[in-house]
């Protein structure tokens, strides 16, 4: 075909690897020229024969993703995937971030709030956690270690009658427990059942003897007393702006309480009179 001269890009050279003979199939490697239409020929022009049409070399298109990986993705520097338009995450997945729960005003309004737990797959280790690293987990987040991590959550009594508190408590944590076939989360709590307990104001109740001992007198109390919400249970129907002792567990102590609870006499109270003030 001819082509005038004007539309001719002559003396060019192919280097290895860069042209394909159409006819033989061969590589070709020598002097060519360009025409208008984006067609190659050998030679170094049309009076060069012979002109035998050229095409580019093209190396097979591979699957990216069908190329070995390597064994870690944490090593291998961000250019290499951005190359390769794969997906990958360069930050390894991370262990739980341990978080002691603070309840809220609302919560003791409420009389619960939820804990939240992370139990290591192949031991007896347990984190504490928020809510949103608990999520993270449960949802099998890829930034964290969620393979390794069993995610647990329980309803925790924070108001009521301290034995019975204590008592759901235990409960709810031994269930679990069974539920969910795993060893040592009763431990872990080492008998604190009562943890974050706050005492709800209550007033007009009585004791027949079986429950306090005056802190003052070490005396056992029998009468009437109520429960002050910060200081607990207190001598007299009501709340008075004038000194008045504390009552104490016969056990002991408000800390030996919550390890001995379990062995506590029932309440009695009776109600009666009218509210006074706090």
């Amino acid at each position: 075909m001819y082509y005038p001269k004007s539309q001719i890009l002559e003396n060019l050279y192919a280097n290895p690897g860069q042209f394909v003979e159409i006819a033989s199939k061969e590589e070709y490697t020598g002097p060519y020229y360009k025409t208008s239409d984006g067609s190659f020929y050998t030679g170094k022009n049309p009076q060069d024969p012979p002109n035998n049409q050229l095409i580019e070399f093209a190396e097979p298109e591979r699957d990216k993703l069908s190329e070995p990986l390597p064994e870690s993705y944490y090593l291998i520097d961000d250019g290499y995937y951005a190359a390769k338009s794969l997906p990958f995450n360069r930050k390894a997945p991370r262990p739980p971030i341990t978080s002691l729960p603070m309840p809220t005003e609302s919560d003791y309004q409420t009389g619960e709030f939820e804990r939240y737990f992370l139990k290591k797959a192949n031991e007896n280790l347990y984190n504490e956690v928020n809510k949103k690293e608990y999520e993270l987990f449960d949802n099998n987040n890829s930034s964290v270690q969620y393979q390794s991590y069993i995610p647990i959550k329980i309803n925790w009594q924070l108001t009521g009658k301290l034995k019975n508190v204590f008592q759901t408590n235990s409960n709810v944590v031994r269930l679990i427990e069974r539920r969910l076939n795993i060893n040592g989360f009763f431990l872990y709590f080492k008998g604190r059942f009562s943890q974050y307990f706050k005492y709800s104001p209550d007033e007009n109740l009585f004791t027949d003897g079986t429950e306090y001992k005056n802190k003052r007198t070490g005396e056992i109390y029998i009468g009437p007393y109520h429960i002050h919400p910060n200081k607990g249970p207190m001598v007299g129907a009501t709340h008075v702006s004038s000194p008045h002792d504390f009552l104490i567990p016969l056990s002991g102590s408000f800390e030996q309480i919550e390890t001995e609870i379990a062995q506590q006499p029932r309440i009695i109270r009776r109600s009666g009179g009218s509210s006074g003030g706090y």
